[in-house]
């Protein structure tokens, strides 16, 4: 190892021979710069001026720099400790009272803010800056005049160069960008613009002498001429780092934005694609539909292939031309998804008119609900209405059609108001729901549990064995369809009208198909019953017409998807304040199109019971249609004295299904007749049905009460809390009662009741 000596020998030698012939070789090398023998590395001038400066002023005025032996590395953390040393003293003097002119100074403080940018690039390897930074904070602890405005000039500064080395790498170097050379310029010109000022600084703010102590180096704003090179250098490099970022910025979104087209391109072409293998399935779809169509017409009764026939129908006495007329001849292709977009319903709608209607019941008069309750709740057409019962053979599909009909007479200023009738009609449909799901789950759950020789999963049963063409399918929840006509008067519904009435009808008819898993969403739909009646020219199709939206399109739409229904799956529709449609002031300025329109939704459900016959083996639908005032148009004028019972069905179009006292007038029924109203009860008291343990109850929100509930023999019973005896003066109710609905189902006879306990109240 050589020693101190010969090494010093040797730095000696090096240093004067690059000083003396190193420009010789290049030009560079002539730059003025002086050897640091700490660092081993040639510095700038005014760094090696800095450097000395700092010496100079270390040795004469030592008292302020009791911090450190060598201002030259001086470290991060002196410089952070005399800051706070100097704010100290600081804090100290201003709550003595001792500080006058510091107002006056304050403005010097704002330099900070200048010097951050410029301050926050430069390299952190400058030790020698930490160094002059820590001696300027020493000056201000020791320099009770010129404190605050030493601070106020510089004690954000460290803070700012911490952060330099974070800042110079966001902006790296790149030589093939001019505005990144020109930043680093700028930087570099700052640095050297510090490096110049601080001796000068120093050298200002370190006294010389009693009478130099005595003055402000302050005075004149001298500081300010001093850093005016330095604001110069910095707002530069401020503005310059600004236009850089906002180059940077553009450019990200011109590529974002390029980056966007092309995936845009991409999707449009996977679109393409899309659309060409879906144009594909749908063209094999129509192929095999017109296939299908010439083999059942030219081949029928041959291998087993051939349209359905009604009951009792032999093969051979139907025509091919009647065969035709059987088939479907619109909408092919047709999707459920489809049909949804077409009906343009929001089904989240329809449950809210629901739960709606129901939080009306504290606003109802009770005298009403308690008329509207025991009317319709007493009525035996009612109670044969609701009476549904799970099929007991293969033979048995259902009960058939049925309507009734229910005119509340209440004030015709209700008759676009949600009324007693409308509060029972959404009990009543929630209710339907959860005694629909229960039965069919029973059911299904008797059936597929049953372990005796002949029971229905035996090959000996009478519903045949499992894969049995003939054995009949599982039991499925009723379809409950619901539409509140007083919630759809305005003119800016777009829900509101015969339209409105078929189009939600439709959508939760194709939503209930959807959820039971009787149709696919995807699978084009298969219409038989859907034939064109649309324009008798021909120059309007079906397609159009129910893509228009026209009301008897919509019509005949309706009553072509009830006949896709099962034959064991009852459907249930309830349509409340229907007289709300019957506007003879707004018909008549339609020229006709209103009532038109009216009875377009009459004839939807007419043809949808015509197909729900039972002596045709179609569906059980059952229509329940309320009228706050005397429905006009529902049976016509001339039928006011009309008597359900004494028609058969057919004959007079709706009023044919009516079923025997089906026609149920709430005129003149009012409080006290042999009914009282309880109000002590405890919540609902459901009857038990042992052996198979069905009840549902649907009661109104928590805290209300209500009475027993009754179980009809094969049938339902809805109470609404009254029980027979109990006094009742026909005018009021406690402030704090008010009415509760409760419903309960029983099951009678033909496979659910045999050997049951029944028990009915009052």
């Amino acid at each position: 190892m050589a020693s101190p000596q010969y090494e010093d020998e040797s730095i000696n030698m090096v240093t004067t021979f690059i000083d003396n012939q190193a420009p010789n070789f290049h030009h560079v090398f002539a730059v003025p710069s002086s050897f640091n023998r700490n660092t081993m590395t040639y510095e700038p001038p005014e760094i090696r001026d800095l450097r000395e400066t700092l010496l100079y002023q270390q040795q004469r005025a030592r008292k302020y720099v009791d911090f450190t032996s060598d201002l030259t590395t001086c470290s991060w953390d002196q410089v952070h400790e005399e800051l706070k040393k100097a704010q100290t003293a600081a804090l100290e003097s201003e709550r003595r009272g001792r500080n006058p002119i510091r107002k006056a100074f304050r403005a010097i403080g704002n330099t900070s803010s200048i010097l951050a940018p410029g301050l926050s690039a430069l390299p952190d390897d400058l030790c020698i800056l930490h160094g002059a930074l820590a001696l300027i904070f020493s000056l201000a602890r020791h320099s009770e005049l010129n404190r605050v405005k030493i601070l106020g000039a510089f004690e954000n500064v460290p803070n700012i160069i911490e952060m330099a080395r974070n800042k110079a790498k966001t902006f790296p170097l790149d030589n093939d960008n001019p505005k990144s050379v020109q930043l680093h310029t700028k930087v570099r010109l700052l640095q050297d613009t510090l490096i110049k000022s601080f001796p000068p600084l120093i050298n200002k703010l370190v006294p010389s002498g009693f009478l130099s102590s005595l003055h402000s180096p302050f005075g004149g704003w001298n500081i300010d001429k001093i850093l005016d090179e330095v604001k110069t250098h910095a707002d530069s490099v401020r503005i310059c780092a600004e236009g850089l970022i906002e180059d940077i910025i553009v450019g990200s979104y011109s590529a974002q934005m390029t980056i966007k087209s092309q995936l845009d391109e991409i999707l449009q072409q996977n679109r393409m694609i899309y659309m060409s293998l879906d144009a594909a399935h749908q063209g094999k779809t129509h192929l095999f539909t017109f296939l299908m169509d010439q083999l059942n017409v030219n081949t029928h009764g041959i291998g087993g292939l051939g349209y359905y026939l009604p009951p009792n129908t032999a093969r051979g006495s139907v025509d091919q031309t009647d065969l035709v007329s059987m088939r479907g001849t619109t909408l092919l292709g047709y999707t459920a998804e489809d049909l949804l977009r077409i009906m343009n319903v929001n089904h989240l709608r329809i449950t809210t008119d629901e739960i709606h209607v129901l939080r009306k019941h504290a606003s109802l008069p009770a005298a009403e609900i308690d008329r509207a309750t025991r009317g319709i709740m007493s009525a035996p057409a009612i109670k044969e209405l609701l009476s549904v019962a799970p099929p007991a053979s293969p033979d048995d599909v259902g009960p058939g059609p049925g309507v009734v009909s229910i005119e509340g007479h209440f004030d015709r200023t209700q008759i676009t108001q949600v009324t007693a009738l409308s509060y029972v009609c959404a009990v009543l449909s929630q209710a339907l729901r959860q005694q629909s799901e229960q039965q069919a789950y029973m059911y299904n759950l008797q059936q597929s549990s049953s372990k005796s020789p002949t029971g229905p999963g035996s090959p000996t049963s009478p519903f045949g064995p499992p894969d049995s063409p003939f054995r009949p399918p599982t039991f499925s929840p009723s379809i409950v369809l619901t539409y509140f006509c007083a919630l759809h008067t305005s003119s800016d519904d777009p829900l509101s009208g015969p339209q409105g009435l078929l189009r939600c009808l439709t959508t939760q008819l194709l939503l209930s198909l959807l959820s039971n898993d009787l149709i696919s969403p995807s699978a084009p739909l298969d219409l038989p019953n859907l034939t064109s009646r649309g324009s008798q020219d021909g120059l309007t199709s079906e397609d159009d017409l129910v893509n228009s939206l026209n009301i008897h399109a919509l019509s005949r739409l309706f009553s072509a998807l009830v006949n896709t229904l099962p034959a064991s799956t009852p459907i249930f529709i309830i349509i409340d304040s229907l007289s709300s449609y019957e506007r003879d002031e707004l018909n008549a300025e339609s020229g006709g199109t209103l009532r038109q329109a009216y009875d377009a939704v009459l004839d939807a459900l007419i043809t949808s019971m015509d197909a729900g016959n039972i002596e045709t083996g179609g569906n059980c639908v059952r229509i329940v249609i309320t009228s706050p005032t005397r429905s006009r148009w529902l049976f016509g004028e001339e039928m006011d004295d009309f008597e359900g019972d004494k028609l058969g069905k057919g004959e007079l179009g709706l009023e044919g299904y009516l079923l025997e006292g089906g026609r149920i007038s709430l005129r003149g029924m009012g409080m006290g007749h042999g009914h009282g109203y309880n109000p002590g009860g405890n919540g609902v008291r459901g009857e038990k049905i042992r052996g198979v343990g069905i009840e549902r109850a649907s009661t109104l929100p928590a805290g209300h009460d209500t009475g027993k509930v009754g179980v009809m023999e094969g049938g339902a019973s809805l109470d609404m809390g009254y029980q027979p005896g109990a006094a009742h003066d026909g005018t009021r109710h406690g402030q704090h009662q008010q009415e509760h609905v409760s419903a309960q189902y029983a099951y009678g006879a033909q496979g659910w009741g045999e050997g049951h306990d029944r028990r009915s109240s009052a």
